[in-house]
């Protein structure tokens, strides 16, 4: 097996303000690559950016707001201004409205829908057009283990990423012609500080909020960040030059197992 390399490579990683999406811009960035992080929090981004780069080998940071699909194309347009060409694209950004299907209001499926599809659709395109013309690149994205399995009151959410999972396979076929991979990383309970501050709301220390998150999982513990980051290492890299169109499962046995609606409440919930 090589070893995971991506000196020189340019890597796009959306939504890489916080949680997972900094965790897999940070392990691109520790493996050489030369990581571009995008987000609508200006202020977090620069600091992500700011603390994973190299003295010669510097993060940037672009805002973007992944709502509007024409971001999409300017996006990848400054990436490739600013580097001349885009080797990796993570689809990390995303949006969870945790509303049962009566209570999920139209603007809140379409913000949904805009960020978790159709801005990984606009990206992947617009980031094909590019990698076609030098020599193929890889898209990896960031779907979760609700798209295998449904719970209560997160309509939008799971029915954006089944949607997901299946786009990636499409544009697999659709891509592998031109040299580029399309794969996706399903996650599953993951800890970050956005969890960390929803167990302290409930009045949960956090040894007890993490215990009881993980009661259903297999493994019987929270992932972390760099856990997830390093599956999203894997397929980006050239030790998974044969996977296309793949989902990888990084969830403790989760979406194995099948866990009934009521097993985690939607209140602790740690999607995406």
């Amino acid at each position: 097996m090589a070893k995971m390399s991506f000196s020189g490579k340019v890597v796009l990683v959306t939504g890489g303000n916080s949680g997972i999406g900094a965790a897999i811009a940070r392990a691109f960035a520790q493996h050489g690559a030369i990581v571009t992080i995008s987000g609508r929090d200006s202020g977090r981004g620069t600091d992500v950016a700011t603390a994973i780069g190299q003295p010669s080998r510097p993060a940037t940071f672009i805002a973007a707001d992944l709502r509007e699909p024409k971001e999409a194309d300017r996006l990848i347009s400054e990436v490739v201004k600013r580097f001349g060409r885009l080797d990796v694209l993570i689809n990390n950004a995303g949006i969870h409205h945790r509303f049962g299907t009566l209570e999920t209001t139209a603007e809140q499926w379409f913000e949904t829908m805009a960020i978790n599809l159709n801005a990984a659709f606009f990206l992947s395109r617009a980031a094909a057009r590019v990698m076609k013309d030098h020599g193929g690149g890889v898209i990896v994205n960031n779907a979760s283990d609700l798209a295998f399995f449904t719970e209560v009151e997160k309509v939008s959410y799971c029915t954006s990423k089944a949607a997901l999972t299946h786009m990636t396979k499409a544009m697999a076929l659709d891509l592998a012609p031109h040299k580029i991979r399309v794969n996706a990383v399903a996650p599953g309970d993951t800890f970050t500080p956005l969890i960390e501050q929803k167990i302290a709301k409930l009045g949960l220390d956090i040894p007890a909020g993490k215990a009881r998150l993980a009661a259903p999982v297999p493994l019987k513990r929270l992932a972390d960040t760099d856990e997830i980051a390093e599956a999203f290492l894997f397929l980006a890299s050239d030790d998974a030059s044969y996977v296309t169109g793949a989902t990888l499962s990084v969830d403790g046995g989760t979406s194995a197992a099948g866990p009934s609606a009521s097993s985690v409440p939607a209140a602790l919930s740690t999607q995406p």
